[in-house]
């Protein structure tokens, strides 16, 4: 999920049976859109096909129709109350490439985030459905791999003890950084102050983490899920401390 192109408008969440009833438009002599349920159904026969099961997903459109992004949540847990997830994106509209990256999701208070760069991302030529499924392959096949990473990155965030001022300091650079807007800031330091979730009490890097996803998923995840998913990713970098190895999925090599 590119930063530059990223969903930043109000989506409407959808039914895999109303992702079937979008057709692409046609193709021109360079570009060859692909139909938001085809990607949906690649990337799911995949995750099966590899002994991933899915336990649900959100699926969500934009611009028309003509934008999609999706979250799929698997039955593999990753650590304790926490489950793996991907996210997909598709444009029928030539604004950004089919995408596939790594995530999480917190089951207690329902966080997701994506700690993951890139790992799939295709344009529409005349070949890109059958790169982005080959991509796809090669990401799945690299998500168990993910999964022991997520959970070091965890574990050691959870063992990563803040003090007040410490806490302050995240939540100050976080804005002056960009990552969380002026009206978020009051909602993210009253979760931190007043956890709602005994997981939130803990005054540890992961407790803070989760006060932060709370917040994006109340206010971002629904309307902005692409934006949503962005601000996770800046976000693992912005709280993981020196000694905690950042969990990341490098990028394919591009096709010529």
């Amino acid at each position: 999920m590119a930063e530059a192109t990223l969903i930043n408008c109000n989506a409407r969440i959808v039914s895999r049976d109303d992702l079937d009833k979008i057709d692409a438009p046609p193709p021109t002599s360079t570009w060859f859109p692909i139909a938001h349920r085809d990607v949906l159904k690649s990337t799911c026969e995949t995750l099966e096909g590899a002994g991933f099961q899915l336990k649900g997903s959100r699926l969500s459109l934009t611009r028309g129709d003509q934008r999609f992004f999706g979250v799929l949540d698997l039955t593999t847990p990753v650590t304790a109350g926490v489950s793996l997830a991907v996210g997909i994106r598709n444009s029928t509209d030539q604004s950004f490439p089919i995408g596939f990256a790594c995530g999480t999701r917190v089951m207690v208070c329902d966080n997701l985030s994506f700690t993951a760069e890139v790992v799939v991302n295709k344009k529409h030529t005349k070949h890109g459905r059958i790169r982005f499924e080959q991509g796809i392959a090669t990401a799945v096949s690299g998500l168990h791999q993910y999964k022991e990473a997520a959970a070091d990155w965890i574990n050691r965030m959870g063992h990563y003890d803040l003090s007040e001022d410490a806490a302050n300091s995240y939540i100050l650079r976080s804005f002056e950084e960009g990552i969380v807007s002026s009206r978020l800031l009051p909602l993210i330091i009253n979760e931190w102050r007043n956890p709602k979730f005994e997981e939130y009490k803990p005054r540890t890097g992961w407790a803070l983490f989760n006060c932060f996803t709370d917040v994006l998923g109340r206010t971002k995840q629904a309307t902005q899920p692409a934006e949503a998913a962005r601000t996770t990713m800046k976000l693992s970098r912005l709280f993981s401390p020196p000694e905690v190895l950042d969990v990341e999925c490098k990028p394919e090599p591009a096709h010529p």
